[in-house]
This record gives structure tokens, sequence and C-alpha cells, in this order.
């Protein structure tokens, strides 16, 4: 009698780091670990893909009859870590795998182009899913940003602290344009107009998960945040060229918040409720800030609630999730309940439960 243990299905996230900018990624491979009821393994490579690596993922891979893997890659190039013994020999009955960066196309490995290692590609960028499927023998599909809307949702309507109180009318999040860059000078101008005004906050730099929950706890306490897309405010890390979706905008809808800045110019972009959003010149502060005061003074719990709804019904992981988890041929009962709890909360009437404002 066979009485070996069933392995279970397993999701890579690879990433360079597990905080600071990349605790989005590390608290969205928690999530779908968990709601696919598989094990996690949290990558973080020190050091560039050697030619061992490159020469072993020319490899034909063998199709197994073992568990199902997704792997949560931050580029095109982590596709690299499906170079692996386990992967090639047969373990996995199924192999997919989710690049969060895929605007870096120019990065895509070799193998990914002439081997059939993987099973089915999902990116983020709709505008590259026509040329990443050129380009690959598998079929690509979109899988946008997003948030974990459900759970900001019922911590709203569980009353919960952090979702409670709104003293903060302008937060500023992340990288800004050079105009809203200095904090002491946004903070002196929006106390000119009677507004409370929140910087850069330290965050947890070695915790992604801890660093992930002080966004959410900011963003709940916030009326307006700042932020804007990769061309109003670049750095040496984001696409010099490509527009794209980041966590600042999916984040604050889910927590009820407006967005105030230059919107980036893409097809996921278009997912965000156009009342959440203030586009803004952002070539200086005269130019924008009329528009922000008129935002965070006309803020209401009901605009929160509204904003709660849409990224219930368009941003929430579990939607690409549960996608994923079909393509995979899974069928997970944590998925299943999930699912209905989000559908319920679609349905639910109100907005924000106990919504305080000081």
């Amino acid at each position: 009698m066979n009485t070996a243990i069933p392995r279970r299905d397993e999701v890579w996230c690879v990433t360079p780091g597990a905080s600071g900018g990349w605790s989005p990624v590390t608290a969205l491979a928690h999530l779908a670990a968990r709601l696919l009821e598989a094990d996690l393994q949290e990558i973080h490579p020190t050091r560039p893909y050697g030619r061992v690596r490159k020469a072993a993922s020319l490899a034909p891979r063998r199709r197994g009859a073992g568990p199902a893997l997704l792997l949560i890659a931050s580029q095109p190039g982590d596709l690299l870590r499906l170079a692996d013994a386990r992967v090639l020999l047969g373990g996995f009955r199924r192999v997919e795998a989710w690049i969060i960066d895929s605007f870096w196309d120019d990065l895509l490995p070799r193998f990914a182009r002439e081997r059939r290692t993987i099973d089915r590609l999902w990116i983020t960028d709709a505008e590259l899913v026509g040329d990443y499927s050129r380009r690959m023998r598998v079929p690509v599909s979109w899988a946008p940003w997003g948030t974990d809307a459900l759970a900001r949702w019922e911590e709203a309507a569980a009353g919960a602290e952090l979702s409670s109180v709104r003293n903060i009318d302008v937060h500023r999040l992340g990288r800004q344009p050079a105009a809203w860059n200095d904090d002491a000078t946004n903070e002196a101008l929006f106390a000119r107009h009677g507004l409370t005004y929140a910087g850069r906050f330290p965050g947890h730099p070695t915790d992604g998960l801890a660093n992930q929950r002080a966004v959410i706890t900011e963003l709940s306490r916030s009326r307006v945040v700042l932020a804007s897309s990769n061309l109003a405010s670049p750095s040496e890390y984001t696409h010099p060229e490509r527009e794209y979706l980041t966590a600042r905008f999916t984040d604050s809808m889910a927590c009820g918040a407006i967005v105030a800045g230059a919107i980036p110019r893409c097809r996921a972009a278009l997912l965000l409720p156009a009342e959440g959003l203030v586009d803004i010149d952002v070539s200086s502060r005269e130019a924008g800030v009329d528009e922000i005061l008129t935002a965070a003074r006309s803020w209401t719990p009901e605009i929160a609630g509204r904003l709660r709804r849409a990224a219930l019904e368009r941003l929430d992981w579990r939607w690409r999730i549960a996608e994923i988890a079909e393509s995979l041929e899974l069928r997970p009962a944590t998925l299943d309940a999930e699912m209905v709890r989000l559908r319920a909360a679609m349905e639910a009437p109100g907005a924000e439960p106990d919504e305080m404002t000081s």
C-alpha cells in the first residue's frame, strides 16, 4: 500500500527583497499561497543568474503527475528560477508564472522564448500581452495589479481602529514629482490652508508584511494620498517610457482614500474608479494645489465607501487568483469560501460603518 502523503501545491515568490518597495508583492504571495492552500517559498537572489542556470534552463521539462507550481516573478529574468531540478525532472504537474514588472520585457530569458517550461504566463501589463504571446510558445493572459480589498472592507465593517480615524487630510506616499518632494514645504503649504499633512514614514525596512500593514494603516487615516505615475516621478528603478499601475493607487482605493497626482496612462489604471482620482498638473505646487484642497475638503465617508466597493468589484486580488487557480486546475476550499465573502461584500449596503473624521 502506498501511504505517501500527497505533496501540496507550491507558490514561489522571487523578489530582490521582502520589504521596502517589494512588500506589496510579498503580501500578494502570502495571500496567494493561503488562498491556493499551497506552500510558499520566498526567494531573494543575491547575485545575477549565472551561466550554469541559464544553460540548464534550455533543457526540456518533463511533465509529472504531482502538484502545481505558481511562480510570482518580480521581473521576466526571474523566470530563470524555473531552471530547477524539481521543475525540469517532472516534479510538477503544471507550472505557471506571474510576472509583476512585466514592462521590462527586454529581460525575457532565452529559454522562455524557446522552451515550453511554462504552461501559462500571466503579466500585469495588458499592452504587452500580444508582445509576450508572439515571443513565447505558451498562452499569455492579463492579471493586473490589485489589492486586498476584501480585507480592507471587512476591517471597516468591523470598526477596526485602523479604518475608523481619518485625521490626515493629505498624505505623501512614496516617490514624488520634484515639485512635491519636500515634506517640510508641503506641510507648511497645507497648514496655511488649515489642513494636516503627513510626509514620509519609516515603515519596516526588513519585514515585508509589517511594512505593508504600516502602509495600510497610514492610507486608512488619509483623505487624499499624493501619488504619481513613474513618468512623473521617475527613479533609477522605474521604466523610463512605459507607464504602469502600482500598489499606491490600488491600496488607496481599497482604503477609501482619494489619489491626487499624475495618473498613469495604461489600461490597468482604467480599473480605478474615476471618483477616487484627481489628475493634476505636477509641474509646480501652484498648478495643482487647489484641486488637492478641494478633494480633501470634499471627502466624505460615502465617497470612501464607494471607492471601497469599486475596489471589491475591480481590484481585489481574489479575482486574479481565481482565474489562475482555474488555469492550474485547482479548486481550493479556502479560495471558494473567500469568493463567497467577496461577492457578499459587494452586495452589502452602506459605506464605512462608524467612520470618524478626527
